[in-house]
């Protein structure tokens, strides 16, 4: 009821806001993308990005991210300025002077298009605020009223794409959209050493337990019990000699000190000990990552790893891997998916997550360690990631 009691409201507020004609969008001067939150999600709209850049090759795009995400898009070429925009989007923790800040910014960089690649009522009203001529963004349950070229996002389809629906809505056809995070050549460099010998046997790869963390939330829902990730890890190195790495963050601790704990095989212990470019240069030398829904899962996307994404709470229609060298495993339990509105209901079980098994796991990261490597992550590849449910 109080869904639609807004989404009613919102679409009286729209009637001042007349839809602009999408022939004037075609040749902008400066382009503003407005994504400040999380890991993941930036990640998913660099197709857009990349769509843009191609479209506009000599317009002026600013990319405006959060401090918490501004890593994964920093060293983008596409990109030729990043506007960090500090707290703002990422969680609700700031304040309206941050807000206003965010504004007086926009407005200052004189941008003739904004992209909103957002569902939230008050990131899309920054544009119309900063005086933003066209404003094209996601248009959820109304909230998009202030926007003059309104994307509606009802139906289910892949973030990805549906961020692409902005570019298309002002005629521009994506050529062959994939996520994309550029390695540094120092973070290779650096890396390099930990991994050892360049032509050691057996296949690289690499394990990340935890995730879920992002500013003002942790889902430990998304995450699969350490302790099967240690069956796995010890299955992968018995049968195709691997050798294992684990990674995560310092917040990781725990979850790594538990696969670790039911290991037998070897394994080298990463976490804590990389910044996101490291990791990204590992990964990107990896035949396999292995991880729950999280970011650095998308990382390992954008670098054209062979991916096992395991979900519990959330939708993989929406969230899973953008890529046509993955798998999604997943338990076909009645009350999944339930993450939505950026939350989850409590849940003392974990049922999704608790009734995946070894084997699951097993099955996708053996079949995708026995093909061989493929780089080519064109849109379609969405459409034909493998599954494997109980």
């Amino acid at each position: 009821m109080k869904d639609r009691l807004v989404e009613g409201i919102c679409r009286i507020l729209a009637a001042p806001y007349p839809k602009a004609n999408p022939a004037r969008l075609r040749d902008p001067k400066a382009i503003a993308i407005l994504k400040p939150c999380c890991l993941g999600d930036v990640l998913m709209a660099t197709p857009t990005l990349a769509s843009l850049r191609s479209a506009f090759p000599d317009a002026r795009i600013a990319f405006v991210v959060g401090s918490w995400s501004r890593a994964v898009i920093s060293g983008n070429p596409k990109v030729d300025e990043v506007i960090d925009c500090g707290r703002v989007g990422a969680g609700r923790g700031y304040s309206l002077a941050e807000y206003l800040s965010l504004v007086r910014c926009l407005r200052q960089g004189k941008f003739d298009a904004c992209f909103v690649l957002e569902r939230s009522l008050w990131l899309t009203l920054v544009p119309y605020l900063a005086g933003i001529p066209a404003r094209i963004g996601l248009d959820s349950e109304g909230r998009g009223f202030s926007l003059n070229v309104r994307v509606p996002c009802k139906e289910i389809k892949h973030e990805a794409e549906l961020y692409l629906d902005t570019v298309r809505a002002i005629g521009v056809v994506p050529g062959e959209p994939r996520l994309e995070y550029f390695v540094d050549e120092e973070d290779r460099a650096s890396t390099a050493a930990l991994l050892g010998e360049k032509n050691a046997a057996g296949p690289l790869v690499v394990i990340h337990p935890g995730g879920g963390a992002n500013p003002g939330m942790l889902l430990t829902a998304k995450r699969w019990p350490a302790r099967r990730f240690a069956a796995v890890a010890d299955r992968l190195a018995e049968e195709f000699g691997a050798r294992i790495v684990l990674a995560g963050s310092n917040e990781d601790a725990e979850v790594v000190a538990n696969v670790k704990s039911g290991m037998r095989s070897a394994y080298l212990d990463l976490h804590g000990r990389l910044t996101l470019g490291q990791l990204a240069a590992i990964v990107e030398k990896a035949d396999l990552f292995i991880g729950n829904d999280t970011g650095p899962m998308h990382l390992a996307v954008a670098v054209s790893a062979p991916v096992v994404a395991i979900f519990g709470p959330s939708d993989a229609r929406m969230y899973g891997p953008y890529s046509n060298t993955a798998a999604v495993v997943f338990s076909d339990v009645p009350c999944r998916p339930c993450f939505t509105r950026g939350a989850y209901p409590e849940c003392s079980e974990h049922v999704c997550t608790e009734r995946i098994e070894v084997d699951q796991v097993w099955r996708a990261a053996r079949d995708l360690l026995s093909r061989s490597r493929r780089t080519d992550d064109s849109a379609s590849v969405a459409r034909n990631v493998a599954t494997y449910a109980s």
